[in-house]
């Protein structure tokens, strides 16, 4: 693997390993993993379903979702994967879920026939700060006792600097792992201490295997690699944009407030003055404030 590697975190290289029907292996591998679902309860088959969710009304906004499939039993799951800081991601995140809940409704079609709708969202920053953990879930449940009001929502959350920061002095153990190895994976393109660890689990773990050597292949695609990096400059533009426009934000933020600064001090000032008997004329010369604002201080005064 000499050659570049398309970043996993991008959504265009993420769908090409994770969201083909030719990679069915690899997704349930990962979801199994990542929901463990075990024995019985193990994911058996996916069917990719199309990702464009349209407006439903006229001035609504249409939705992409990066990897949508419908289960063998007919659990509905999104898997979204954002590179960039989304601010608004909870909420993004729970608007997707109801798509693919509400997507489900029919004409005829009764509420007990609503199968589960799963989110599982990777985001390449840190959302919750209420817990070192990486990995959480998240259910409608009561307030005061917790039991959940119905599974028909489950919403994951992963955060992979929290990840990173926890495998750090353990990558080997990670990598041996059924769902951290997949996180490692989305780390490796720049990392050959991760791929090797991988290299070494696809030994024995044909799945694993299979995700590495469709990397490879998509990568050495001319025009795969093509779309890739015009799709990473597109996001990294946007990401560009989104910090410019906060640091202009901030910049007249700080402005306004050393106007506002020094407004008051000259209020101050003024103040003071006036309490030493000095008159509005002298004031305004001192301060440059306007004789109705010395007038109207001389009245809060009183």
């Amino acid at each position: 693997m000499e050659h570049k590697l398309m970043d996993l975190k991008t959504d265009f290289s993420f769908k090409q390993v994770f969201g083909q029907p030719r990679s069915a292996d690899i997704l349930l591998a990962f979801l199994n993993a990542v929901l463990n679902r075990q024995g019985e309860d193990r994911i058996q088959s996916v069917s990719f379903v199309n990702s464009e969710i349209a407006p439903d009304h006229k001035f609504g906004k249409g939705k992409r979702l990066d990897v949508y499939v419908h289960t063998g039993r007919g659990e509905r799951i999104n898997i979204e994967i954002q590179l960039e800081r989304e601010p608004a991601m909870g909420k993004r995140a729970l608007l997707y879920w109801a798509s693919l809940f509400d997507a489900q409704l029919f004409v005829g079609k009764g509420y007990d026939q609503l199968q589960q709708a799963i989110s599982i969202n990777i985001v390449n920053s840190v959302m919750n700060s209420s817990t070192t953990r990486y990995h959480t879930s998240y259910h409608v449940r009561e307030d005061q006792e917790g039991f959940i009001l119905t599974d028909a929502l489950e919403m994951l959350m992963i955060e992979l600097p929290k990840f990173r920061r926890d495998r750090s002095h353990r990558l080997s153990e990670a990598a041996r792992d059924p769902f951290e190895r997949w996180l490692l994976l989305l780390d490796a393109s720049k990392n050959e201490t991760i791929r090797r660890e991988l290299e070494e689990i696809a030994m024995t773990d044909t799945t694993m295997e299979h995700a590495l050597s469709l990397w490879e292949e998509i990568s050495r695609d001319p025009d795969n690699y093509a779309a890739y990096l015009s799709r990473r400059k597109a996001m990294l533009d946007e990401i560009s944009h989104t910090q410019s426009a906060e640091r202009r934000g901030l910049e007249k933020g700080i402005e306004k407030g050393i106007e506002k600064g020094i407004e008051k001090g000259k209020r101050e000032v003024a103040k003071a003055l006036l309490d030493e008997g000095e008159s509005p004329e002298r004031v305004m010369n001192l301060t440059g404030l306007s004789l109705t604002e010395i007038e109207s201080l001389k009245q809060d005064k009183k």
